[in-house]
């Protein structure tokens, strides 16, 4: 006897029902995905719910991919910005100091120009 109670039958490949809760996704507001659970399965709506989410799957590996293009295209972005800003602020030092040498050498015409006023 077998664990069932028959004797010596063999499997006749008939199938069998299972009474499996599945899931099933719906769409949301935001395109946000949000899952739904069904009291039943069927051997063919457990294989469409699983080609939807391996579909699902894929679009939010292709969103990821986007995401991460646009965080790579914002950090390119943000770094030529920087490049920009160290530019500007070194041509504004080096313009700061050539305005600082035009006062010491304005000061020191001044200063001749006193010195000879004073011998003249």
């Amino acid at each position: 006897m077998d664990e069932d109670g028959r004797e010596g039958k063999s499997d006749d490949n008939t199938p069998i029902e299972v009474d499996m809760p599945t899931l099933t996704f719906k769409r949301s507001v935001g395109d946000l995905t949000t899952l739904k659970k069904n009291p039943r399965a069927s051997p063919s709506s457990l294989s469409s719910d699983l080609t939807e989410l391996s579909h699902l799957k894929r679009e939010q590996m292709v969103k990821n991919d986007n995401y991460q293009k646009m965080q790579f295209g914002l950090e390119q972005r943000k770094v030529e910005l920087l490049e920009q800003e160290s530019t500007i602020k070194m041509e504004k030092l080096k313009a700061e100091a050539a305005r600082e040498q035009l006062h010491i050498a304005k000061e020191q015409v001044q200063l001749k120009a006193d010195i000879l006023r004073q011998r003249a």
